[in-house]
């Protein structure tokens, strides 16, 4: 649950809460930007889901969710990130570092031990949020991530729109390779079924009767006669011997 605000100062529409800024409200619950998120926007995520509020969510359902928020933007920068357990125990901290701070009575906020402890609430609110492991220049191989993972821990100068503008501009010059690539294959499959066409052209002409050479060429004469000439005893011969047999059987 959040305190009441206290202290006199008040904004047109939001209070202000002691050690937090402006009150927090339902907006608080999703972390945006395209940077990635400092603790204040941690901090204020965790208090508006109001973990072990009247059957909320537990504070370590609360900080899980979070960090579900979380991690697609460490994921775009291609910065690993620490062990689940590991990022909720720090969130976790960060909240109860806040609450301890916002504990402070209203007779001690003035004092200069007050002051310096609101200062370093702030400093750690407004930077980055590190949930990486100490050792994470050593895992990042890209120096553009590095740049980014720089800019992250000092001035948070850097976007993402930079590093989504070069990965645009990979995946673009990506497709065009491929499409490259098919267009060459595309005219290399038409030059090969043209060659396959014509190789068949020539294999049907190849195989085209050749002009018999043993063929009788006709002579001056005219073409040479097919007629078959006919063998055997003629009709008329055969009637002159049947006349002479029958004569031979009258005498």
């Amino acid at each position: 649950m959040l305190p009441s605000p206290t202290g006199p100062c008040q904004t047109s529409s939001r209070s202000l809460v002691f050690g937090l800024g402006p009150s927090i409200t339902s907006e608080d619950s999703i972390i945006t930007g395209a940077k990635l998120p400092t603790g204040r926007q941690i901090l204020r995520c965790m208090l508006a889901k109001k973990p072990g509020a009247n059957g909320a969510l537990s504070q370590f359902e609360a900080t899980k969710g979070i960090l579900e928020q979380v991690r697609p933007f460490y994921k775009k920068a291609n910065i690993p990130m620490v062990s689940d357990k590991r990022a909720c125990h720090k969130m976790v901290d960060l909240v109860n570092a806040n609450n301890k701070l916002r504990k402070i009575s209203q007779a001690k906020r003035s004092s200069e031990t007050t002051a310096k402890q609101l200062e370093k609430m702030e400093c750690r609110l407004d930077a980055t949020f590190p949930l990486w492991p100490p050792n994470v220049e050593k895992l990042i191989d890209n120096p553009e991530d590095l740049a980014f993972l720089a800019s992250m821990k000092t001035d948070r100068v850097a976007t993402f729109g930079v590093l989504e503008k070069k990965l645009q501009l990979k995946v673009k010059r990506r497709e065009e390779r491929q499409a490259d690539a098919a267009a060459r294959q595309s005219r290399c499959e038409k030059e090969l079924e043209e060659m396959t066409a014509m190789s068949s052209l020539v294999s049907e002409s190849d195989e085209e009767p050749e002009e018999d050479t043993n063929t009788v060429c006709p002579t001056s004469e005219g073409k040479p006669s097919h007629k078959r000439k006919k063998t055997g005893t003629s009709s008329f011969h055969m009637t002159s011997l049947a006349n002479q047999v029958l004569s031979l059987l009258d005498h």
